[in-house]
């Protein structure tokens, strides 16, 4: 996890691992943004509710091509930033949960949420929600964390998910709500990459690690799940992948940062040996005491 510099005179939310700030550099930027750019594909012209908002700046996003967009988020903190530095006349920021969201029946076209429901347990509530705000023909847009690839294959759990869902039970979810729903995959690739796995769009991947080379629909072993979901015709999102230099990954910057730190680790010790050289040529160049041959060896080995 690297942190951008923050700019003169901006007050930035803390980061503390639950909800993403711009000012938090990696691999996180790139998965978070990256929903965002493809989400804005489908919202021109239309009402968007951004449900857990968050610091704002994915709403700010959106509103750039959206006709309305409301932010709604469960803490007042990141609402009333959120108000403060974003600010536009189609976009607003509100409090409210994802199992009671503060507008009206049949209000919005679009819903986004991005890494939400992994935080609670009320997702048949949400669910519920959802449909209730959405105009009819209106469409989901979601992520989560595949339960499989981002917590049981690294064996790393994240203290703030209370339930993820594996991809079935994601899928499951979604199908009890909507008529039809269309699956991406995101995982880092030198970038992020987002791409359907069924559809028009289905794009063909290979993994090089046998001969084999079997083909994947979408990304191989995908740690994000997107979908889009509606009772209607779905908006067609745009597979693609969000690049970044190789050098300014989180993988190099975390080795570039160890090789610095360990090329400090060698250079103190190579001052301490130049500090005994001195120290043992010292006392041999003064002759106050007789040398021995092991000894005389040992000094002329470090000399």
């Amino acid at each position: 996890m690297l942190k951008k510099e923050i700019s003169e005179g901006t007050q930035a939310l803390n980061f503390t691992g639950e909800r993403y700030v711009p000012e938090v550099a990696g691999d996180i930027e790139l998965e978070h943004l990256h929903r965002y750019l493809l989400a804005s594909t489908v919202v021109a012209g239309k009402t968007v509710l951004d449900i857990a908002s968050g610091e704002g700046y994915g709403s700010a996003m959106l509103a750039r091509v959206a006709q309305q967009v409301t932010g709604v988020d469960i803490s007042q903190e990141a609402v009333t930033h959120a108000q403060t530095k974003y600010i536009a006349a189609n976009l607003e920021f509100r409090t409210g949960t994802c199992s009671a969201i503060p507008l009206g029946d049949a209000s919005v076209d679009v819903v986004v949420s991005f890494e939400t429901i992994e935080h609670h347990v009320e997702h048949e509530a949400m669910m519920r929600e959802i449909k209730r705000v959405l105009r009819p023909g209106g469409a989901l847009v979601i992520s989560c964390p595949d339960k499989l690839e981002y917590t049981d294959k690294p064996g790393i759990v994240n203290p703030h998910h209370v339930k993820e869902l594996y991809r079935d039970e994601f899928t499951r979810l979604l199908g009890a709500h909507f008529k039809n729903q269309r699956l991406y995959g995101q995982r880092i690739v030198y970038g992020s990459a987002i791409l359907c796995e069924e559809g028009k769009t289905t794009l063909r991947s290979y993994e090089l690690a046998d001969s084999v080379l079997a083909p994947f629909c979408g990304v191989p072993y995908a740690v994000y799940l997107l979908a889009v979901a509606s009772d209607a015709d779905l908006p067609e999102l745009d597979s693609g992948v969000l690049d970044q230099p190789i050098k300014e990954t989180e993988l190099v910057r975390s080795w570039t940062d160890r090789v610095a730190a360990r090329d400090a680790q060698i250079a103190q010790l190579n001052r301490a040996i130049a500090e005994q050289k001195a120290a043992i040529g010292a006392i041999y160049a003064s002759r106050s005491w007789r040398v021995t041959r092991p000894l005389r060896f040992l000094i002329d080995l470090l000399r």
